[in-house]
């Protein structure tokens, strides 16, 4: 496995320590890339298309930011395999931000939602 992409954030004279999203290319995948919707709480904050070569391609018009996640907020994902074979996957994900990394793991199958290791 290698980590392709990473996503943090300094912020003022104070930092504050985010979660980050992190793609992870285990195997090929049917996926041609994962389109993230992140809610923090029941509010839709970003969606993005995550590649399996890393890239975070912001979806929409006014594309918002890489999803960042704030330590002690609650947050819930919808993955959905984007294909071009019949490959049909929808996954999701509920957490509480704690410091740890939120992985897409690219996999043969598809792809799935894990929690990685402390990010700080």
């Amino acid at each position: 496995m290698s980590a392709l992409t990473v996503f943090g954030s300094v912020s003022w004279a104070t930092t504050y320590k985010l979660d980050g999203l992190l793609a992870i290319n285990d195997a090929p995948s049917p996926c041609l890339g994962v389109r993230v919707k992140v809610f923090e709480g029941s509010k839709l904050k970003t969606e993005v298309i995550l590649t399996p070569d890393g890239k975070v391609k912001p979806v929409g018009r006014t594309p918002a930011p890489a999803p960042q996640f704030m330590k002690g907020k609650t947050y819930s994902l919808e993955g959905t395999c984007v294909s071009t074979s019949n490959t049909y996957q929808h996954s999701q994900l509920k957490f509480t931000a704690e410091g740890r990394t939120v992985m897409v793991v690219f996999t043969k199958m598809g792809f799935l939602f894990k929690r990685g290791g402390l990010a700080y």
